[in-house]
């Protein structure tokens, strides 16, 4: 069984269109995958529909076989599903320290907080030297990090990561790419939509093509990767033989 379904699920903003057409997409546990497309292809809206930001106007979203439709986002959260997105959603005025405290507000044993804490900062050493200074002077990638080590204070089976490269130098990107692996070799299940295409798909194991709101496109991450349909419509040969694409 699947750990997670999305079955045909419609989805969109407010009174506006549907930018989800349908969508069915299933994942594994301890398994990485990749969700690209060109811009506007309802990538993200996907990820937030799932984390219940957005309720599906039709279709299911099923972790461990109950329906998440009608909950809300801290619910499914408890439940073991983390988002990180795109504007990574940082309280500025709150120190490094604070902001991870802040991904454990549910977790009343202080000692348990603390260890959690120090678990964050063992992934990204870096986060340890800032930990008091606000985030709003950290750099986008030490922000990115702290996004992702806040995400993984409640030990989400789950994570998901809108666009975890965007505006990262690549030394940065390659740094944070290095950790989802870490992460996968811990057990964990990743969810990615990536726009980097070539760097999120090396480091999953299948990968997704979504389009107009519909799902193209599944397999394999390497078959998705070298499959010149995909290489040309969505990728860019040219970008797909680049050593080290721009974001």
């Amino acid at each position: 069984m699947a750990l997670l379904e999305v079955e045909n699920v419609t989805a969109g903003y407010r009174a506006g269109p549907d930018i989800l057409k349908g969508v069915s997409i299933k994942i594994e546990q301890g398994k990485t995958y990749c969700i690209i497309g060109p811009n506007g292809a309802g990538k993200s809206t996907l990820l937030r529909a799932i984390c219940g930001l957005l309720h599906p106007r039709d279709g299911n979203v099923i972790y461990r076989g109950e329906m998440l439709n009608k909950l809300r986002t801290d619910q499914i959260l408890m439940r073991g599903i983390s988002f990180v997105p795109q504007d990574r959603s940082l309280f500025p005025d709150m120190t490094v320290r604070e902001n991870l405290r802040m991904g454990g507000y549910i977790i009343r044993d202080r000692t348990e907080l603390k260890e959690r804490v120090e678990d964050a900062f063992q992934m990204f050493p870096i986060l340890k030297e800032r930990s008091s200074q606000r985030a709003k002077t950290l750099s986008g990638g030490e922000q990115q990090m702290l996004a992702i080590g806040r995400a993984l204070v409640l030990r989400p089976e789950i994570i998901m990561l809108d666009e975890p490269s965007l505006g990262l130098a690549p030394m940065v990107t390659n740094f944070i790419f290095e950790n989802i692996k870490k992460l996968k070799q811990a057990g964990m299940t990743i969810i990615i939509v990536e726009q980097n295409a070539r760097k999120g798909l090396e480091s999953s194991d299948w990968g997704f093509v979504l389009d107009l709101g519909t799902t193209r496109f599944e397999g394999p991450a390497g078959t998705i990767l070298n499959d010149p349909r995909i290489q040309e419509l969505y990728l860019g040969r040219a970008q797909v033989n680049r050593q080290e694409p721009s974001p």
